[in-house]
């Protein structure tokens, strides 16, 4: 595009607050520059969702592991969900640097020995956590969030789920991918991938206030519950833009970025999914190619390179939010 005209975005925030009334904030940044902030004082969740939260926050001192899954601020930090799931993505190219395309082979197996050789486990490889497609059950139901998020060791909760599919042959949704893929990191280093994440990833850019849930035994969990500001959400979305780099350092390897950013799987008619990323939103139906980085309720990172633009939302996390429709206004509001 011209590199000196910008997309007109005045009327993209009314246009997102009266389809999607949970929104709290939009950005949108185009060409290094902020050409819009808009924070919406009136965001509301629908009754049922504000009611099952009162709930939960009068018995959690009952049932703690309530608190994770219905979670939406630590502080001044917004839950941002599923977009988590982008960063261990981020992290897992961070740990592996130039070789993550090999690794991308390895056997889980080969971190976990406790799993046993003739359990069809065994087959599962990091690309097969890394796309949603190990054929692990999901656990992002609330029933089930709960219900993993309850247990003394997620990581051996999640290494006896039996396999629902042939790992590589469909894709699934599961956050229990991305927790083993931090899991399988932190065995990498040997050390605390929480502190790793903070001093290579965070720090680099600038993000020092954030919050990230850990299990019971400290690694950070890997499908959900990072907390964040959106001025940091779209750090992150300018250092992938900027292919992984940040004032000249090359944060993450750009071949890393190029593949995971890539499809690697059909999801839907409208969608398809990297590595850690949705890819693509709508491009069927004429929409810009793009990335995103997704988390239920519309929390995202939105990137659509061809117009060197980044768009930021974070919402209210309600239980019948149709988060979808804030991708299919941002990529048709830049595709048009």
């Amino acid at each position: 595009m011209d590199q000196d005209k910008h997309i007109d975005v005045s009327d993209l925030y009314e246009q997102l607050v009266d389809a999607h009334p949970t929104l709290l904030r939009l950005l949108v940044w185009q060409q290094g520059a902020l050409l819009l902030d808009s924070s919406n004082a009136y965001a509301r969740l629908d009754a049922e969702t504000n009611l099952l939260k009162k709930f939960a926050n009068a018995i959690i001192h009952l049932m703690p592991f309530m608190r994770s899954p219905l979670s939406d601020f630590h502080g001044e930090l917004k839950n941002v969900r599923s977009v988590t799931k982008t960063i261990t993505s981020l992290l897992a190219g961070l740990v592996f640097g130039k070789d993550i395309l090999a690794h991308l082979e390895d056997p889980i197996r080969l971190y976990f020995p406790e799993i046993p050789a003739d359990d069809p486990k065994a087959t599962i490889r990091l690309k097969h956590l890394l796309s949603n497609t190990s054929g692990l059950p999901t656990v992002d139901d609330l029933k089930s969030m709960r219900k993993l998020l309850s247990t003394a060791n997620w990581l051996q909760t999640i290494l006896h789920y039996p396999l629902q599919d042939q790992p590589g042959r469909n894709h699934c949704y599961s956050s229990a991918n991305f927790h083993l893929a931090n899991c399988l990191l932190e065995r990498v280093l040997g050390s605390n991938l929480l502190h790793y994440a903070g001093e290579h990833f965070f720090h680099p850019l600038g993000i020092h206030d954030l919050y990230w849930a850990c299990d019971p035994q400290g690694v950070p969990f890997g499908g959900s519950d990072l907390y964040l500001r959106a001025e940091d959400m779209l750090k992150i979305g300018i250092l992938c833009y900027q292919h992984g780099k940040w004032e000249g350092k090359q944060i993450i390897a750009q071949q890393w970025l190029d593949a995971a950013t890539r499809p690697v799987i059909k999801v839907n008619d409208t969608d398809q999914y990297g590595y850690g990323w949705w890819v693509d939103h709508n491009v069927v139906q004429g929409c810009l190619p793009s990335f995103s980085a997704c988390g239920v309720g519309g929390q995202r990172i939105i990137v659509i390179p061809s117009q060197a633009s980044i768009v930021i939302s974070i919402s209210l996390t309600s239980l019948h939010a149709h988060s979808s429709m804030v991708d299919d206004l941002v990529c048709a509001y830049f595709s048009k």
